[in-house]
């Protein structure tokens, strides 16, 4: 019999049809035997059941019932039991799931383990004084080989494709900053990737609708096709098939759309999804650059040849791009040191994602799995105190002839089956977690790619948790359980009494221990992230904050420059200085703080040279910025609109900049940044403007109308007397009175921004103090649940002691003396852990040390508040035992 059918046979309905069957089959073969040859017919009637119904799947189902009936009778245990496993199971879950699309997700793609990403390595110094410029976007520093990057100069990518005999395909792209997309009228600022033809043909992708680009849209002239998202073309047409032959103006150019990308797909950065994908050669920054060796802002990537490994790749192809490189070195000291070739496995794309999440997610994911430990192990105590009650239960299941083993199944069965309950809830939790922590991260970025999905991957990871928990936290309990004296047992003694004091110290003991030791750590972490938080507000920002909305406008993507330029921004800042509920407007390059920015040298006449060769920060400001953002004028005066390109060009500093170069009065001394000289009209307070984490820079403000660069995009900085976003709507209104193909970027409030600046801080500092919280309390229910069985357990000596004179505050002593004992054993062992594991949050902390002596206190005095809390009331509840009822209870 196969073992579908035999599955089938556990149905109620076909085992009562089978077992019918088997009677008048045995009935028959009975009346026609002689009397006595078909021997014991029960015996019989057994063997055909375990031949017909596999005996193994009966028990199971048996077990399972019995486990159902068993949870209804302890209705309590069972529910505590499946909201601590839901609990635990859930938080891993939704933590796994972005591990899983940050770091073990491969791209959306036909046969990712082929591709390879091509990055390089240098030393950062070796590059400037070589006349190289590359991208920041996708570059880092490696304590060990410099700096590396994945862009390139668009010339190398012939360099890839000149090999196929190593790479079957080589492409590359380019993310455009902020494309300004206008479809019928309505214009947004959406993310875009300009693309060589080979790009999807290498990526191994096929259109939804219509085609993709291909090498024939690779020639010098401008092709004037695109390629949208299937998300764009759903959200804008409807139906991604009627998208195709429709015109679309990027950057105030049109562009007919060829082709839908598949859903799903997000390119090479699972942190960057693109909306539209362009020709490389319709990128006016490409047709600036793309003969330039020097300049590196080409992302490249290639899929092997077949049967080429990575090393293979790697000798042979980085012998090619060092004789690409160095042919652009001008002498022979500059090819001592030049990029190398660095590649890379590509199955899961670009690794900037993982580099800025991977270590949070790795930490986040230890403190949700101490949190199923702690879980487990409070059940485990559970079941530990539960079977002693079910000592006479079990002794009647071995004294009839079950085996031990059989006995344990039986067990495991009903802990896997709570184990698996829990798991089904936790799902439901991580799929609400999953958005949560979703929006903690993006901290309210409209621009937030990073999503996590309850995929089939971790979908089985869940059910491969919840089995094992089950058996984790079920096995040392169904081994203690079934290890009984019979005798005593079916007596039903020992199930109260003195308990041996050699087993007070047992498992159940060691259990709860470990789960304040485990609690302790949590606890301290999340001291130590709150503090961190605590720090970071406290920083003086030297501005004010609250009710500031801002927004970025690039004109220069819809054809504006120089003074046209100008004009609109000042023309813009005038009509929104008009609003109703506006007190000011400002005018900025990057609003504060920058979160980076710009560093320069500047030298002031008059001081000597090496003194004025340190950096400041650069900022091109409009006229009314220190008033709005209420940054004070120490000395001098503040822009206005008569500095203009006409008058003299003038320069504000910070007092960090007066005092960082000697001056008494800068007013009126003159300054050199980029052989342009500036005259000093006023001293600004100190402003955070490089990052929040800064230590104290020197900034230097300039007023953007002097500026002889085109000024390409500029954030406004208003501030209202109300909700900063009720003027949502106002705004908008302007900014398409100025000129509707104009879109609006990053639309937040200042609190807003600054606190995406800590997100990472932010998240860990929450779910830390959830996370040991909910620890805390699932530690604190184990404690309880242990005290009072033991206080169950010494029920008559309490009552005896209590008979003998002994008060209620000495028995309360007596039971809490017990719980302390349990509490600084805990204490001994998590304060270790938790010095140990806090050097390994290190770089999240701000202002505080790793081993902050008042984040452990407070953590070692909450944690001995909560235990002794719990051990309290049933060591209040022992006191009040009355002596004569004890004693005739046994």
């Amino acid at each position: 019999m196969t073992f579908w059918k035999k599955l089938v046979l556990l149905l109620p309905s076909k085992r009562r049809a089978a077992e019918r069957d088997m009677r008048d089959e045995l009935e028959s073969i009975r009346e026609m035997s002689a009397p006595g040859e078909l021997g014991n017919l029960t015996l019989a009637a057994e063997d055909a059941r375990g031949e017909m119904g596999w005996i193994s799947l009966e028990r199971l189902a048996q077990d399972v019932r019995y486990g159902l009936r068993s949870m209804r009778r302890d209705v309590l245990f069972a529910t505590a039991a499946i909201a601590s496993l839901a609990l635990g199971i859930g938080a891993n879950t939704a933590i796994y799931s972005f591990l899983d699309s940050v770091l073990l997700r491969p791209l959306p793609v036909a046969d990712p383990d082929s591709l390879v990403i091509m990055k390089w390595h240098a030393k950062a110094y070796t590059l400037a004084s070589h006349g190289i410029s590359w991208s920041t976007e996708g570059s880092h520093s490696d304590p060990g080989i410099g700096t590396v990057s994945s862009s390139f100069p668009y010339p190398a990518l012939k360099v890839f494709q000149d090999r196929p005999d190593v790479l079957a395909n080589a492409f590359g792209y380019f993310v455009g900053p902020g494309l300004s997309v206008t479809v019928e009228n309505a214009t947004e600022s959406l993310l875009g990737h300009y693309v060589t033809g080979g790009y999807f043909q290498g990526m191994g992708v096929a259109p939804v609708a219509g085609r993709l680009l291909q090498p024939s849209d690779d020639d010098p002239a401008p092709a004037s096709v695109a390629v949208v998202s299937h998300r764009f073309a759903t959200r804008r047409f409807g139906v991604p098939q009627t998208a195709v032959g429709k015109t679309v103006r990027v950057n105030d150019e049109p562009f007919t759309i060829v082709g839908v990308a598949p859903a799903g797909f997000f390119g090479a950065e699972p942190g960057a999804v693109p909306d539209v994908y362009l020709p490389m050669q319709a990128s006016s920054f490409g047709r600036d650059v793309r003969r330039d060796e020097h300049v590196y802002w080409v992302e490249l990537m290639g899929r092997l040849a077949p049967g080429v490994t990575l090393a293979q790749a790697q000798a042979r192809l980085g012998a090619a791009f060092q004789q690409f490189v160095a042919a652009s070195a001008v002498n022979e000291a500059q090819r001592l040191d030049l990029p190398q070739l660095q590649i890379q496995e590509g199955a899961t794309g670009l690794d900037s994602l993982r580099r800025k999440y991977a270590l949070p997610i790795y930490m986040l994911m230890i403190m949700v799995g101490l949190i199923l430990v702690i879980a487990c192990s409070n059940i485990a105590n559970l079941l530990l105190a539960r079977s002693a009650a079910r000592r006479r239960e079990i002794a009647i299941r071995l004294s009839v002839g079950a085996s031990r083993g059989r006995v344990i199944g039986q067990l495991l069965t009903e802990s896997v089956l709570l184990s698996s309950i829990g798991g089904a809830l936790g799902v439901a939790l991580a799929w609400w977690g999953i958005r949560v922590l979703t929006a903690l991260l993006s901290n309210g970025r409209e621009n937030f790619t990073l999503h996590a999905a309850l995929n089939w991957n971790v979908l089985a990871v869940t059910v491969g948790l919840s089995l094992l928990t089950g058996v984790f936290f079920g096995l040392a309990p169904a081994l203690q359980a079934t290890r009984v004296d019979l005798a005593p047992a079916l007596k039903d003694a020992g199930a109260r009494g003195t308990p041996n004091p050699r087993r007070r110290l047992g498992l159940g003991w060691a259990l709860v221990v470990m789960q304040m030791a485990f609690s302790l750590l949590l606890l301290v972490s999340a001291a130590l992230f709150d503090r961190t938080l605590a720090s970071l507000h406290a920083i003086p920002l030297g501005f004010n904050r609250e009710h500031v909305l801002l927004f970025a406008i690039r004109p220069s993507a819809v054809g504006y420059e120089g003074s046209t330029a100008t004009r609109l921004f000042e023309s813009v800042r005038e009509q929104l200085s008009q609003l109703p509920g506006v007190r000011d407007v400002g005018i900025s390059s990057r609003p504060l703080p920058m979160g980076g920015g710009t560093m320069a040298p500047v030298s002031i006449d008059g001081v000597p040279q090496d003194a004025t060769s340190r950096h400041a920060v650069i900022t091109s400001v409009g006229p009314g910025f220190f008033k709005t953002m209420e940054i004070p004028i120490v000395t001098g005066r503040e822009f206005t609109v008569r500095d203009n390109a006409s008058a003299p060009r003038a320069a504000i500093v910070n007092r960090r900049f007066v005092a960082a170069h000697g001056l008494t009065n800068p007013i009126g001394r003159v300054l050199t940044l980029d052989d342009e000289r500036y005259q000093v009209v006023g001293v600004a307070d100190n402003a955070l403007a490089f990052s929040l984490k800064e230590d104290g820079r020197s900034a230097v403000y300039f007023c953007y109308l002097q500026s002889t660069r085109t000024v390409s995009q500029m954030t406004y900085e208003i501030r209202t007397t109300g909700d900063p976003m009720a003027l949502a709507g106002p705004v908008r209104q302007v900014i398409r009175e100025a000129d509707s193909r104009l879109a609006i970027q990053d639309m937040k409030t200042q609190g807003a921004h600054i606190d995406q600046a800590i997100s990472t801080e932010i998240t860990l500092a929450r779910l830390c103090s959830v996370f040991a919280a909910v620890a805390l309390l699932i530690a604190c229910v184990g404690l309880y649940g242990t005290v009072a069985f033991n206080v169950a357990r010494r029920t008559i000596e309490i009552g005896i002691r209590s008979a003998l004179g002994a008060s209620r505050r000495r028995i309360v002593w007596m039971v809490l003396r017990d719980v302390l004992l349990m509490a600084i054993v805990g204490l001994a062992i998590g304060i270790p852990l938790a010095l140990a594991g806090s050097r390994y949050v290190k770089s999240f902390l701000y202002g505080v040390p790793p081993n902050d002596p008042s984040a452990i206190a407070g953590a070692v005095v909450l944690l001995l508040g909560a235990g002794l809390l719990a051990g309290f009331v049933p060591a209040r509840r022992a006191s009040r035992i009355d002596p004569l009822t004890a004693i005739r209870t046994e």
